[in-house]
């Protein structure tokens, strides 16, 4: 591990064999391959390179950044993306009605890029069967200097489904090496049951209102679970699949490469989902 310095919502967390790892890849090139399944249901992720080709994704990146002002970006280049240092003015909070985010989950190029086959034939791969993509797909965007990411938490809080009936994919909008603040993964976390026993404790969290996070402080949950954080640097086209029972969060952006991704969902078909969630999204909707 390099000698970058991590940390989640301003919270260091120490870049030491004792809190962080690397996240394991597998060779195979398609979930269907037995090799892959296996990796799934042992780690509770599976992370595949080059499952999206990489001029569609940085096509969809440039194509949500134009919307901002050109001085929102170095140099102008909107398809690299990276920070120029100067926050965009003027705007509501990201993803509610009238900011950039609103308006480009609900565009032709992000749903016909949310509709890859790629996509849906891997989600049918690790689910078994036929699937359907859950309508409500988000839009991250996080930008250096922030100190704001998302917290410990696992997806199956937030939507109402069977564990085993539905499969998230965390899609990098663009290359996202770790000091740009992508997603990290609780080693293990997906088979650990004594989790459930840690919202009883006095858990250290800055939404107290809200019980679907775990903890904003990703140091204290690795003390207390014994568990290690696991890192990667994404790359364009760089897909992860992960269990609705995984306990993961994001880092700070620490780079002037920003951070833009969207996780896609689907259920299994037949299956019941929460209704809610078969709306476009939107960062005001509570979900």
């Amino acid at each position: 591990m390099s000698n970058i310095s991590l940390s989640s919502n301003g919270i260091a967390l120490p870049n030491i064999a004792q809190y962080v790892g690397h996240l394991a890849e597998t060779t195979a090139h398609s979930a269907s391959d037995g090799l892959a399944k296996e990796h799934f249901n042992q780690n509770g992720y599976l992370l595949m390179r080059e499952v999206a080709d990489r001029d569609d994704v940085l096509d969809v990146r440039e194509a949500y950044l134009r919307l901002f002002d050109r001085s929102f970006v170095k140099d102008g280049d909107f398809r690299r993306g990276e920070y120029s240092g100067q926050p965009p003015v003027g705007l509501p909070k990201h993803g509610f009605p009238g900011h950039p985010a609103h308006a480009f989950v609900r565009s032709q190029i992000f749903y016909d890029f949310v509709n890859s086959e790629s996509f849906q034939q891997l989600a049918e791969d690790l689910l078994g069967g036929p699937a359907l993509r859950v309508r409500r797909t988000p839009l991250r965007h996080f930008i250096r200097g922030q100190k704001a990411a998302s917290r410990a938490h696992i997806d199956r809080t937030y939507i109402d489904s069977r564990k085993d009936d539905f499969v998230t994919l965390w899609i990098p909008l663009g290359d996202c090496p770790i000091e740009a603040g992508g997603l990290v993964y609780l080693e293990g976390s997906h088979r650990d049951h004594s989790l459930t026993s840690i919202k009883s404790q006095t858990v250290p969290t800055d939404r107290p209102d809200d019980s679907r996070p775990i903890t904003h402080d990703l140091k204290w949950m690795s003390d207390v679970t014994g568990n290690r954080w696991l890192v990667t640097n994404y790359r364009a086209g760089d897909v992860i699949a992960h269990s609705p029972e995984i306990v993961h969060a994001s880092l700070d952006s620490a780079s002037d490469m920003m951070r833009i991704s969207t996780d896609i969902r689907f259920i299994r078909a037949g299956k019941s989902c929460d209704p809610r969630w078969q709306q476009d999204w939107s960062a005001d909707d509570g979900y």
